[in-house]
């Protein structure tokens, strides 16, 4: 697996570097966002009315304020307590809790979908402990749904060229501190954390690459070449805009935009033709790998 740091003095686990981040999204283009989300369809299947679904690292709160509009039971939690705030501020209804996702306050077998993207390979010392909370609070029959960044042949590629703040290791461990750089993740091979997760109790149904986009970024040239998401909608929403600020008079959207959309932002690969090379750059670049689980029945 690789180990991956930043400059600054806010490390990957830290709330402060989160909830900066996160300070520079739009909440309500967020939300927008989960309708195309490359995530929907599995939401789609298992969130499903009567099941409660806990997201362990909601973060600024899209999916929670997303699912709960459509009436799913969700519950989010987070240890970014300023975030939580906003987020209630925002939208009082939303079922919120400030907590560590190793420690979490509900009862064992409680939940029947836990749901974290991108939340464990941000802890240096591993996510066993998450691991195994999740375990506690999911029902006999429940499903758990966790991505982590995807050592992908891309990254394996840049690794070996010796990109700079990436370092090849065997197993999680604390770093002295640095006063140059901090932690920030973990990247796995899918047979890395497909092993983690049968050692703390899951079976692994299936998995699935997302995130495309962003693990092209990473590829120096692709990197310069194509613009960022958030400036992509940005600019699309003020192309949008008519005199004074106000939008335009919605028009059907051209097919070959609404294909466009499809593959590059929603990622579908049920698309005709080009639907394989969503699965190529899939197990190519993505940047996550989501894995699809159970827990795994008593011998």
């Amino acid at each position: 697996m690789l180990k991956m740091y930043r400059e600054g003095a806010d490390a990957g686990s830290s709330a402060a570097f989160w909830e900066s981040t996160w300070d520079d999204v739009s909440f309500d283009e967020a939300v927008r966002h989960c309708d195309v989300d490359p995530l929907k369809p599995l939401f789609d299947r298992y969130a499903t009315p009567g099941r409660l679904l806990l997201e362990a690292g909601c973060g600024r709160g899209q999916y929670v304020a997303y699912l709960s509009a459509r009436n799913v039971r969700v519950i989010g939690v987070d240890f970014a307590e300023r975030t939580l705030r906003e987020l209630r501020g925002r939208v009082g209804s939303l079922l919120l809790a400030g907590a560590d996702v190793a420690r979490l306050p509900l009862r064992t077998a409680s939940v029947d979908v836990y749901y974290s993207g991108g939340v464990v390979e941000h802890f240096e010392d591993g996510p066993e402990a998450a691991l195994d909370e999740a375990r506690r609070v999911l029902t006999t029959d429940g499903v758990l749904l966790m991505s982590v960044p995807y050592y992908s042949p891309a990254r394996r590629l840049l690794a070996r060229a010796g990109r700079p703040g990436w370092k090849r290791v065997r197993s999680h461990t604390t770093d002295p501190a640095d006063d140059d750089s901090v932690f920030f993740q973990y990247v796995y091979t899918p047979a890395e954390f497909r092993r983690l997760l049968t050692q703390h109790g899951f079976s692994v149904l299936a998995t699935q690459g997302y995130s495309i986009m962003w693990g092209l970024y990473e590829l120096p040239i692709l990197g310069r070449l194509l613009p960022r998401s958030s400036q992509a909608a940005t600019a699309g929403r003020r192309a949008a805009k008519g005199a004074g600020g106000r939008a335009k008079t919605p028009v059907v959207e051209p097919t070959w935009r609404a294909l466009l959309k499809r593959l590059v932002v929603a990622e579908d690969a049920s698309v005709p033709v080009a639907g394989l090379g969503v699965r190529l750059l899939r197990w190519m670049a993505a940047n996550m790998m989501m894995y699809i689980c159970v827990p795994t029945k008593p011998a």
